[in-house]
């Protein structure tokens, strides 16, 4: 397998540093995957999330994953709700899907020297329900960057979309000489990325808590758009779920990932039996 990709064109652009502005280029995002927005939510409202976060975590409200090493939940409070009305957010939403944006999902993604491990290589849309043009919004909360294991993409892999399968990814089968952007994000600061964009952090080192708030955005004519952003609301299917809560809920009586889960846990049996 060989992969092409206009890696000249792509360098430029990461040179010129055009992904990075205070207003949205909708054609370096289109050719990157990934845009970092200055200033995009603010840095009063980053500060008021912030203290949230902290006042609920330390009250027990919010609570790390048992099976993610970033994620907080908090789809069951309410303090997040404003995010997509944000005044800030009002000139984002029309560059996307004809005016009519929906959410998903919103988390909290923390990395701490308690929790410092490292994201794999992947890329989110293989997890994500319905079309293949979704984006993840990431709030920075705090400065998010190389010491304390800021996000890391590979510009214009969303092109090849969806890959059949999820998983770590293999960064040897890309085209040489496709770069590795950094995010260097201050407080208020965002990425728009799109969802099959290649991405991955490093593990924690040093520095403050790398506090990211993730509002993930479709179209708000999907069955999957829990909430409506932007533009008026679809008389369609819906489909009533929490994709944070995958666990809770599956469409398919038989797939790769229940074979999976059933096969280690047959191959744990067998091993407790032997013992």
């Amino acid at each position: 397998m060989k992969i092409t990709a206009p890696v000249e064109r792509i360098q430029r652009l990461v040179d010129e540093k055009r992904y990075m502005s205070t207003e949205l280029d909708r054609e370096v995002l289109d050719e990157l995957g990934f845009f970092i927005l200055k200033g995009g939510l603010g840095r009063a409202n980053a500060e008021r999330y912030l203290n949230t976060f902290r006042e609920l975590t330390k009250e027990g409200v919010l609570k790390r994953s048992e099976f993610h090493s970033t994620e907080v939940k908090i789809s069951h409070v309410d303090d997040f709700d404003d995010l997509g009305s944000l005044p800030e957010m009002k000139s984002v939403w029309p560059h996307f899907f004809g005016g009519k944006v929906g959410a998903s999902f919103k988390r909290i993604l923390s990395k701490t020297e308690a929790s410092p491990a490292p994201v794999i290589l992947h890329q989110d849309i293989c997890y994500q329900y319905g079309d293949t043009e979704q984006y993840s919004i990431f709030m920075a909360l705090t400065a998010c960057g190389l010491t304390n294991g800021g996000l890391k993409f590979y510009p214009g892999t969303h092109k090849m979309g969806y890959l059949g399968d999820a998983g770590e990814l293999n960064p040897d089968v890309l085209p040489e000489g496709l770069p590795v952007c950094d995010s260097e994000l201050e407080p208020g600061d965002l990425v728009i990325m799109h969802s099959a964009t290649w991405h991955f952090s490093d593990a924690f080192i040093s520095g403050n808590e790398r506090v990211y708030i993730e509002l993930h955005v479709l179209s708000g004519e999907s069955p999957f758009s829990r909430e409506i952003l932007f533009g008026e609301p679809a008389d369609g299917w819906t489909v009533d779920y929490d994709p944070v809560m995958r666990e809770d809920a599956n469409f398919f009586v038989r797939s790769r990932s229940q074979s999976l889960r059933e096969a280690r846990a047959e191959a744990e049996r067998l091993k407790a039996l032997q013992n």
